[in-house]
Parts: structure tokens; sequence; C-alpha cells
């Protein structure tokens, strides 16, 4: 299975006494959310999901994340290939020959 990943960008508005926190917490319960952040800019929370389909994600962001009260926007951007990940270059490997015996 080919898992679809995809960084969103939510716009909110923070709530009285709680700031940005209760949206967070909220957005973060979801399986689909691998990680969310806090973020300065012209978006406040940074999220990170992954789905089965593009249309998966993209559903999940219309009937779940959009829906939240104090969600004003999103913006949603699919990652299409992986250069590097956690500190390690992709396809990056040991290019020496192997030695046989």
């Amino acid at each position: 299975m080919n898992e679809v990943r995809a960084v969103i960008e939510l716009k909110i508005t923070p709530q009285r006494e709680c700031g940005f926190g209760k949206i967070a917490q909220k957005v973060s319960q979801f399986e689909q959310v691998e990680a969310c952040f806090l973020m300065s800019g012209g978006y406040d929370l940074l999220v990170f999901v992954k789905g089965n389909s593009l249309q998966d994600v993209a559903s999940f962001v219309a009937q779940d994340l959009s829906t939240i009260d104090g969600v004003v926007s999103t913006a949603t951007h699919f990652m299409l290939k992986t250069y590097k990940t956690n500190g390690i270059c992709e396809g990056a490997g040991d290019d020496r020959l192997a030695v046989t015996p």
C-alpha cells in the first residue's frame, strides 16, 4: 500500500483563555495526523497527515479539519517525492561494490 502524505497549514481563531491550544489538541486527536505544530507566519498550525489516497486526505481536510469551530482556512500541500527524511538522504547509500568471498 502506498501512503499519501501531506502538509496542511491551518489558520485558526485563538480562543479566549486557551489561545490555540484547544483547537491544536482537537486536531492532534485524529488518527490521520502524524504531527501538529504551532507556527509563526501566515498560518497558525502546521499539520502533517497521512492517508491511503489523495482523495482520502482531501476528504479528511474537507470533512474533519475544515469543519472544526475556529478553523478559518486551510492550505494542503501533498508530498510528491522524498529527498531526505530524519537526517537521511533517500537513495544515498554506500556506492562501493559489494565484496564477495
